[in-house]
């Protein structure tokens, strides 16, 4: 077989592979809630600071004496690794306390269960916010 032949033939297995990856891809339907979670992991990933942590590679945290600082003090253009991981999981909570709440809404015909998970991700979330509030005004802004 000659080597045109051979290139031949390699063109066409590679091309039929393609066409049936092309065809299984384009048949592929993902769940719902598989493309919910992965656009709130994409949005978690972004409001934490996840593109600035790629870009720049930031300290992990802050060696000071006697302790670690978590996040660089007195100033809003840096940030650490750590500050931007707490972040996300502030954010990740946050949003288990409002699918919570939104889930009580589901309950409407027990009203204890709806009142419970209610509760319970308003709990969440006001925990969270303070939390980050904490975080932004006193560790960053010294106040």
């Amino acid at each position: 077989m000659s080597r045109r032949a051979k290139a031949k033939l390699a063109l066409r297995s590679i091309s039929r592979m393609l066409t049936r990856a092309y065809r299984r891809l384009s048949a592929y339907k993902p769940s719902p809630f598989l493309l919910a979670v992965l656009a709130v992991a994409a949005t978690i990933f972004l409001f934490g600071g996840g593109l600035y942590d790629l870009i720049m590679s930031p300290v992990v945290v802050i060696p000071r004496p006697g302790a670690l600082w978590v996040t660089y003090p007195y100033t809003m253009l840096e940030q650490t690794l750590m500050e931007s991981m707490i972040s996300m999981l502030y954010f990740a909570f946050g949003f288990i306390g409002l699918y919570l709440m939104y889930e009580s809404t589901k309950y409407a015909s027990e009203p204890y269960r709806a009142w419970v998970r209610f509760i319970l991700g308003l709990l969440i979330l006001i925990t969270v916010f303070v939390l980050g509030q904490y975080m932004l005004r006193v560790q960053k802004l010294g106040r």
